[in-house]
Parts: C-alpha cells; sequence; structure tokens
C-alpha cells in the first residue's frame, strides 16, 4: 500500500486506464466469436483486422507495466534511502519523478505528458478499430 500523497496522485487514473484497457481486450476478445459466425470467405479479412488492434493494445499494455515497474523502484529506492517502509514514503521524497505517476491526465515534464497522449490515442484508436471492425463484420452479414 502506498502512502496517500502517491495513491492519490495516480492510483484514480491508472484504475481508469485499465478498466478502459481490460474492455478493449474483452471487445476485441469477443469479437472472434463473431469471426467465426460469419462465412468463411470473410474470416481472413476479419482476423487480418485484428492484429493492428492487438499490436497497439499490447503496446500501450507494456508501455503501462515498464511504467509501473519504474514508479516502484522509484518508491522503493526512495524509502530505503530513508530507511522507512514504502507505504510511509510520502510523494515530495519523489516529486522529482511526478512524471511517473501520471495516465491519462498530462503532467509538467516530456513524459508527463508524452504518455498520457500515448495512452489515450492508443486506448481511443483501439476502440475506434475495434467498434469499425464490429460493424464490418455485421455490413457483411
Amino acid at each position: 500500500m502506498l502512502h496517500h500523497t502517491i495513491a492519490d496522485r495516480y492510483l484514480r487514473q491508472r484504475t481508469i486506464y485499465g478498466r478502459l484497457l481490460r474492455m478493449c481486450f474483452a471487445f476485441a476478445g469477443m469479437f472472434w466469436i463473431v469471426i467465426y459466425l460469419q462465412p468463411l470467405e470473410s474470416h481472413e479479412t476479419l482476423r487480418s483486422g485484428q492484429s493492428i488492434i492487438y499490436f497497439i493494445l499490447m503496446t500501450i499494455w507494456g508501455l503501462d507495466y515498464m511504467r509501473e515497474q519504474r514508479r516502484l523502484t522509484v518508491v522503493i529506492n526512495a524509502a530505503n534511502q530513508r530507511g522507512i517502509p514504502p507505504s510511509e514514503l510520502e510523494f515530495a521524497a519523489v516529486a522529482d519523478r511526478a512524471s511517473l505517476f501520471v495516465m491519462l491526465i498530462p503532467s509538467r515534464g516530456i513524459a508527463g505528458v508524452i504518455f498520457p497522449i500515448i495512452f489515450t490515442a492508443g486506448l481511443l484508436s483501439a476502440y475506434i478499430l475495434v467498434i469499425l471492425q464490429y460493424l464490418m463484420a455485421f455490413r457483411g452479414a
């Protein structure tokens, strides 16, 4: 458990982001049922459209994982330097790495702007592509 000064900075954003990401994975995964309910001739077209969706989703999921590792490393190292448990470390001790603690809402610093844009654009484009896949499948039916 993180100190509330750290948790308040990013847990809400990360929770929303995680839910949106999992929902998009679920919608993309459920599309495979739709694919196999379609005539055999349309399988190749519909399956090929799935690749880019999974590429986008896996990329932003991997970037999120990388940043979570960095966040935890920063918190643990700062707590070890002070000789306190990580749950007692306040945000002021890691404020120089504040950009690690944003997910969807841009903050200061290049990483604090670029990563939220990547996450937001990635989620948005994946959702649009999933919706287009469903429309294409049902239009062709």
